[in-house]
């Protein structure tokens, strides 16, 4: 018989996983995807991604979202300031380290932070960063219903519980959405291909390691890689080039942060 869970043989349990996230929650075209995973995965060959993506679901970048009764998620598609969040547990050799990622839906702009544990906090610890990174207004976040959040209210004993993100949300006027657990695109689905931390041999021998590592990563993504779906340009540059069409959406001109947004 037989392997239970297929998987190519090209890529760890973590590497797939790395693949996966990052496909959801920047949706880019195959070709973007591939350019910019080989900075952390040099080996990552176009029809291993092909595959990868393939055998979950997410081969072809998904239409609009439909309307949910309970969510918001149809923006206007050259509108920035428009974030998907998502959080993942990855194991150093310090332990479990807590990292969340932020992609904006149209810029295609990221940030990563890097916590020494995980904590109710961090989320909104995270929130407050990215408000302080990005250098235009941030209109709206959509997550997954993971704990890092929203409360879980079916186990909840107060039924009007806030969560610490919801609540950093609204005290920064930004939209909270939740992705609908019928969403195909769903950024949980991640977690089904996430290993689980125990058993799994550390691929980072400290904290520090792992942060310099997927730092260095996104400032590359950010200022280097030219991007087909923003028309050649990098994710900075089509910032400034937001800028220069309608700085009034900026609370500062992006071209002084220079390479320290993702630092």
């Amino acid at each position: 018989m037989g392997p239970q869970t297929a998987r190519t043989k090209a890529l760890s349990p973590t590497e797939e996983a790395t693949c996966i996230a990052f496909r959801i929650q920047a949706m880019l075209p195959l070709d973007d995807c591939l350019y910019a995973l080989q900075l952390m995965f040099p080996h990552l060959t176009r029809s291993t991604l092909h595959r990868l993506f393939q055998r979950h679901g997410i081969q072809r970048l998904p239409g609009e979202p439909p309307r949910h009764a309970k969510t918001r998620l149809t923006v206007q598609t050259d509108e920035i300031g428009h974030f998907y969040i998502d959080a993942a547990d990855i194991r150093t050799g310090n332990g479990r380290a807590n990292m969340f990622f932020a992609f904006d839906r149209t810029s295609k702009i990221a940030l990563a932070r890097l916590y020494d544990s995980p904590r109710p906090a961090n989320g909104s610890a995270f929130l407050d960063a990215l408000v302080n990174a990005v250098p235009y207004t941030i209109r709206s976040v959509l997550t997954g219903a993971g704990k890092q959040f929203t409360v879980n209210q079916a186990s909840s004993s107060e039924i009007r519980a806030i969560h610490p993100f919801d609540e950093a949300c609204r005290n920064r006027q930004i939209t909270h959405d939740l992705l609908p657990p019928d969403q195909p695109w769903n950024i949980g689905q991640i977690n089904a291909v996430k290993p689980p931390v125990s058993g799994v041999p550390a691929s980072y021998e400290s904290h520090d390691e792992l942060r310099e590592h997927f730092l260095a990563f996104f400032e590359t993504y950010n200022f280097d890689r030219r991007l087909k779906t923003l028309r050649g340009l990098t994710p900075f540059e089509f910032v400034c080039q937001c800028w220069t069409e309608d700085p009034d959406i900026f609370r500062h001109d992006p071209r002084r942060y220079g390479r320290m947004l993702t630092g």
